[in-house]
């Protein structure tokens, strides 16, 4: 019977552990070294750090070198104290931490009472000095900001160094999958990119991306193009990372509506002369229709039922919600072969220099490769295939 027990609890421990072995870290980080005026190390000095938004503490402690590691912190405002015997409090705020930094912190305390505190409001340095990864990172305030046709947050991925999009895509909506994963990082190839979503891998095993966040929910985008830590190891191309927004203390929203209207856009290029496009006529370059409409709000806070629930300081909840709307035209230009062509009379046929194109007779290849040109450059019916011209 007690075997059965230690059974069952080796099961369940391993599947508890099965969800992180596909996760990476996507939270940061805060070192330093805590010292004297004297610049001597201060041993057992109590670090704090405290995001602002949700007031999650985490708690640290220097060590024999004064040395002291602040680990798993959301990307977010924070703010850093320091404390020990016989030294003034120290205060760092606003201190900016993004998906997966390693921030320096180096603190110097001032000798008197704990009650008597030195606050500190210098930006932290955005050198990475723990880490020689490289990579850029869009806030939300750029994610949103920036004009997309399609509020796909992977298209801001293209302005990224080292990265270069795939297929000619005219624009990339919030569902398009082919077009989100065909792009190269730093020279690896299309598809072949690791996509994390809140630390969990994002992809397929065809490594096609699975879930496309909206726009509105994401607080960062990271693009890591080389250099890699040891806990990224399946991509032979980059890793982009996607950081949602986690809710706080305060309650926060957002509506939107962006559309477009074929009375407000020019006319696509491949119809500015007369031509077919998908079985309807367009003459003279008019415009066909083109209304696309996304719409959707965003709303974050504690769970709050007055005189019931009150979860500040500890729950939160976030809910993000798109709807889109789409009645439009994807031109494109198609050549058909005139009826000459098809019946193997190529005489008509010119580049775009002007000069004629040349139709050479397979069967008088050389041993050199060099082939003779029909004559008047139309294929014989005697060497059509029958198949083809039925």
């Amino acid at each position: 019977m007690l075997s059965r027990v230690k059974c069952c609890l080796l099961l369940l421990l391993v599947l508890a552990l099965v969800p992180a072995m596909y996760a990476q870290e996507v939270r940061a980080s805060m070192s330093g070294v805590v010292t004297d005026p004297s610049g001597a190390p201060i041993v057992s000095a109590k670090v704090t750090a405290t995001n602002t938004s949700t007031s999650v503490t985490v708690v640290a402690e220097t060590n024999g070198t004064g040395n002291f590691v602040t680990p798993f912190l959301a990307p977010g405002k924070w703010e850093l104290t320091v404390e020990a015997a016989g030294f003034k409090k120290y205060v760092r705020q606003d201190i900016t931490l993004q998906a997966q930094d390693k921030a320096r912190v180096d603190v110097k305390l001032e000798v008197g009472e704990v009650t008597t505190s030195v606050t500190v409001n210098e930006a932290v340095s955005q050198l990475q000095t723990e880490t020689a990864s490289r990579s850029q990172v869009l806030a939300n305030e750029v994610v949103s900001a920036v004009p997309t046709q399609g509020r796909n947050p992977f298209q801001i991925s293209w302005a990224a160094a080292g990265v270069i999009k795939g297929a000619a895509w005219r624009y990339l909506r919030s569902f398009d999958i082919g077009g989100t994963t065909g792009i190269s990082i730093n020279g690896g190839r299309e598809g072949m990119n690791e996509v994390l979503l809140d630390g969990i891998s994002d992809v397929r095993a065809e490594w096609t991306v699975i879930s496309i966040p909206t726009t509105e929910s994401l607080q960062e985008f990271k693009v890591q193009t080389n250099t890699y830590d040891a806990q990224y190891g399946r991509t032979t191309g980059g890793v982009i990372t996607m950081v949602t927004k986690g809710g706080g203390n305060d309650f926060h929203g957002t509506a939107f509506e962006y559309f477009q209207n074929d009375h407000l856009n020019a006319n696509q290029s491949e119809l500015n002369q007369p031509q077919t496009t998908g079985g309807v006529f367009f003459p003279n370059g008019r415009k066909p229709p083109n209304h696309i409409n996304q719409f959707g709000v965003q709303a974050s806070g504690p769970i709050l039922i007055p005189k019931l629930v009150n979860t500040k300081n500890r729950v939160f909840w976030m809910l993000s919600y798109e709807g889109m709307r789409q009645r439009s035209a994807d031109p494109g230009i198609v050549t058909f072969p005139t009826m000459e062509i098809r019946g193997g009379d190529f005489s008509s046929l010119y580049n775009g220099s002007g000069q004629q194109v040349l139709i050479y007779d397979p069967r008088s290849t050389k041993a050199d490769g060099t082939r003779t040109p029909l004559a008047g450059n139309k294929i014989p019916t005697a060497q059509l295939d029958p198949v083809a011209v039925k």
